[in-house]
């Protein structure tokens, strides 16, 4: 994937020169270099969260390097001008959508404080299928490897660490014999849900259909995920809430027994 990106509102251009002096940056005369305050009133606040909603709509449709700002106004009817009331360039409105839709996203797994380890497991796959299946674009524009999109793809490695580290003192509280040291629990962390990023991009981003006919429903993806999980982590099935029905993976491999815990 190789984007570039759009929306130069807030770039310059290294073209221009003044009389007799260094070359200097020309600047868009509707450019804004400092991000705008947020809107005092009640209309300001709404239309700043339209011309979000209209981004998020359109980055289901396109890649983010085929968006405009006209576009995003045109969604959002407004003129493309008002744009610059609220945010700095399309990069400023993007970020700041991303950066919600992963704040949400980890408040709510943060919120949930479970005691059994695969329970907590299949939640975080179950909201993980869920980001991926209502915001397919968001996720291409925080996943593509592109220097455009180098501030996008940072929110979700930091997000990645944090989460990582998470499920890595979890490892470690279940079995705290198992490595030396915090490292070799973090590298496990990064391979299992490693495995959850890859799959939901090929399933949700490249809409790959021999995945959309081996798991059609976002309930069938989640359990596949947890099972796959459970059986890299625990070397067993997990309890059979927790798997699709009739589930293949019982019959591959050697008998693994089912977690009865």
């Amino acid at each position: 994937m190789k984007p570039v990106s759009g929306g130069k509102s807030a770039r310059t251009s290294p073209t221009a020169r003044t009389h007799g002096g260094p070359v200097l940056p020309r600047q868009r005369s509707n450019a804004v270099l400092q991000k705008p305050p947020p809107p005092a009133t009640s209309r300001g606040r709404a239309t700043r969260e339209r011309l979000k909603a209209a981004l998020v709509s359109l980055l289901q449709q396109r890649a983010f390097h085929e968006i405009r700002l006209e576009d995003i106004a045109d969604v959002a009817q407004v003129r493309v001008s008002l744009i610059y009331h609220y945010f700095r360039s399309k990069t400023d409105i993007t970020y700041e959508v991303l950066a919600d839709m992963l704040d949400s996203f980890q408040s709510d797994i943060s919120a949930r404080q479970m005691d059994d380890p695969l329970e907590a497991i299949h939640y975080a796959n179950r909201r993980m299928v869920e980001l991926y299946a209502s915001n397919p674009g968001a996720m291409r524009c925080m996943l593509e490897a592109h220097e455009d999109l180098a501030s996008f793809s940072q929110i979700w490695r930091d997000l990645t660490l944090s989460w990582n580290r998470r499920i890595a003192r979890s490892i470690a509280r279940q079995f705290p014999d198992a490595f030396l040291s915090s490292a070799e629990y973090l590298s496990l962390a990064y391979a299992l849900a490693g495995m959850v990023d890859n799959f939901l991009y090929e399933y949700y981003v490249l809409a790959n259909p021999a995945l959309r006919e081996a798991h059609p429903t976002e309930d069938d993806v989640a359990r596949f995920l947890t099972t796959v999980w459970s059986r890299a982590l625990y070397l067993r099935n997990p309890r059979p809430e927790f798997m699709k029905p009739n589930d293949g993976l019982e019959r591959i491999g050697p008998a693994l027994r089912h977690d009865v815990s």
